[in-house]
């Protein structure tokens, strides 16, 4: 055969084999639109998540693109699927065989014997110890732990009824000595206000309550009265003088202004007290809160 023949028929062949890889390729590829138009054979095995498509390019190595360059619905077209096929190729549920768990081991009559045996044994070496030691048995031991948990119970609930009745013994004098103040503090309020009614243009006013003679022994007969017990004039004096007082409203004002000085005064005390209270409560450890409201 000549060379010439034979150059054809290898070039046939290759012809025939590069058709036949094309068509398998053409029929195992997924064909992706994109929205300038442009189109990209991948291969027909990829994943779709919500965001990307991600395809093998080669054993090994992978290639993601975002689904947001991808015209969908021109995609579904272009590979014959009807509309949402595309989403759905991240639907396939690979199943991976799962080994079953080991078989579990069940405990027989024999095998607890085997503990209660070690048991028993561990209970005649502790009792020989114990003997041998002088310690107590297990029951005298346990009796011996409940008195004292008991005792320990006791303990504590006196320890906080003590507690309790100090908290009260403080909080009780706090509260006495607040109310005091509260007290006084209302009666120097009231007193302001009512020294605040009163009026201080009325102390010049005068109120007559006395007449009297101003010359008592200037009368017609020098030293002596004309009548025994009477004055020239019945139940008039010659020349009647009058004394006066400063009017209720001042007479009001002074005593409000005194009671106020006595409820300063009272208050002052009030305020040490707490004091001495305070130092008190601090020297004998006693925390500030059982003197708050």
């Amino acid at each position: 055969m000549s060379r010439k023949p034979l150059h054809k028929a290898f070039t046939s062949a290759a012809v025939a084999a590069v058709l036949i890889i094309t068509a398998f390729i053409q029929a195992s590829a997924y064909t992706l639109v994109l929205r300038d138009g442009r189109q990209i054979e991948i291969p027909d095995a990829f994943t779709v998540t919500q965001s990307t498509v991600s395809y093998e390019l080669a054993p090994g190595f992978s290639k993601s693109m975002q689904v947001a360059f991808i015209d969908i619905a021109a995609t579904e077209r272009a590979n014959g699927e009807d509309p949402g096929s595309f989403f759905k190729h991240n639907e396939e549920v690979q199943i991976h065989d799962e080994p079953l768990p080991p078989a579990a081991r069940t405990v027989t009559n024999l095998d607890l014997e085997g503990f209660r045996q070690r048991r028993l044994e561990s209970e005649k070496a502790y009792e020989a110890r114990r003997k041998q030691l002088g310690l107590p048995t297990v029951e005298e031991a346990r009796r011996r732990q409940a008195a004292e948990g008991e005792a320990f119970l006791l303990d504590v609930r006196a320890k906080n009824e003590a507690k309790s009745r100090e908290e009260s013994y403080w909080r009780g004098r706090a509260r006495e000595l607040r109310t005091d103040i509260a007290m006084v503090d209302s009666q120097i309020s009231y007193v302001r206000g009512r020294l605040d009614e009163v009026s201080e243009n009325s102390l010049n006013d005068l109120v007559v309550v006395e007449t009297y003679p101003t010359f008592p022994n200037q009368y017609p007969y020098p030293n002596q009265y004309p009548y025994p017990n009477q004055y020239p004039y019945p139940n008039q004096y010659p020349y009647p003088g009058r004394h006066g007082y400063r009017n209720s409203k001042a007479t009001q004002r002074d005593t409000l202004i005194n009671r106020l000085d006595d409820l300063f005064t009272k208050r002052a005390g009030l305020a040490t007290q707490w004091s001495l209270l305070e130092d008190e409560a601090r020297t004998a450890r006693i925390p500030q809160v059982w003197l708050l409201p």
